[in-house]
């Protein structure tokens, strides 16, 4: 038997494409009842939306919003990319300041690290933040020129998954501009707590507590692989990761453990060995004490 997937809750769009118009061109007026982003590809796109004028340069991105006028106000030659999406696409957020800007990425930050990899609570917790105007750099502009190419091949060759392909691609290309929203951000940050928020740092105690995880770890031992003083570097780790280096690897421990509870029939105790704890008992208070049940009855329950 056969199963069809849902497609509800994917991201959608009506119309994806490359316009390429010559010097004589500027955009007709209109009031749009969705979402439409701009991705400048080369030239010019002189666009006002409710008066505010905005002059997009080759890297540019826009989001104009549906409801508000926008229409041409100079001629010139324009490449650009478009996507048009429902207008429950996107929910507007009242955050103004660079510091609540940044407050909202830490935060999710936070989420992701405290979350439950085999749940399905990230999906409710982590919004991309996409911003209404930007300038992209060439590398990340060079990716969404590939996948609004295949949007536009599956398209030209009539493939009968081409709305789904949009799909996908909107949400790859989501994910780049938030991405490229935070380091934009972050890079102008220069004098606040937030300037480092990927700290080389804290991004070397998390690979070492990734690679050695299995094994007693104390502070002393971070303090010698990292050349610096254990308080200060895990109070640095909190700001970043939202828990101090000791929580974060208990939830790592348990998430490692809750892999083998899943995919393997070893016994409590050989798990236990395996995920750093230093006996079966030891491995059952945390475990019961951070997912709420023994061992034994999350493997009954999966």
């Amino acid at each position: 038997m056969p199963f069809y997937l849902t497609t509800d809750n994917f991201p959608k769009s009506s119309f994806m494409n490359r316009n390429i118009f010559p010097e004589n061109w500027m955009h007709f007026p209109r009031i749009p009842n969705e979402y439409l982003l701009f991705m400048i590809n080369d030239g010019t796109l002189y666009i006002s939306e409710d008066a505010v004028k905005y002059e997009l340069h080759a890297g540019d991105m826009l989001l104009l919003e549906p409801g508000h006028f926008h229409v041409g106000y100079k001629t010139s030659f324009v490449d650009y990319y478009f996507i048009h999406m429902p207008s429950d696409t996107f929910q507007p957020i009242d955050l103004e300041s660079r510091n609540e800007l940044m407050n909202y990425f830490q935060q999710n930050k936070h989420n992701y690290y405290k979350s439950d990899p085999f749940g399905y609570e990230l999906y409710d917790s982590l919004k991309p933040l996409i911003p209404k105007n930007m300038h992209l750099d060439n590398s990340v502009f060079s990716q969404i020129h590939s996948k609004m190419e295949e949007v536009t091949f599956s398209l030209a060759s009539r493939d009968e998954y081409y709305k789904l392909i949009c799909s996908k691609t909107i949400l790859d290309i989501l994910i780049c501009l938030s991405k490229c929203y935070l380091d934009h951000i972050t890079s102008a940050a220069s004098n606040t707590e937030f300037s480092a928020n990927k700290d080389i740092r804290v991004e070397h105690v998390l690979s070492f507590l990734q690679n050695l995880y299995q094994t007693r770890i104390t502070g002393k031992d971070i303090e010698e692989q990292l050349h610096m003083n254990f308080d200060y570097l895990n109070r640095l780790f909190k700001t970043q990761i939202g828990m101090t280096i000791f929580e974060y690897l208990r939830i790592l421990r348990i998430n490692k453990a809750k892999e083998f509870l899943a995919n393997s029939n070893m016994k409590i105790f050989e798990i236990a060995a395996l995920t750093g704890f230093p006996n079966e008992y030891h491995f059952n208070r945390v475990f019961t004490n951070v997912v709420g049940i023994s061992p034994g009855k999350y493997r009954r329950f999966i």
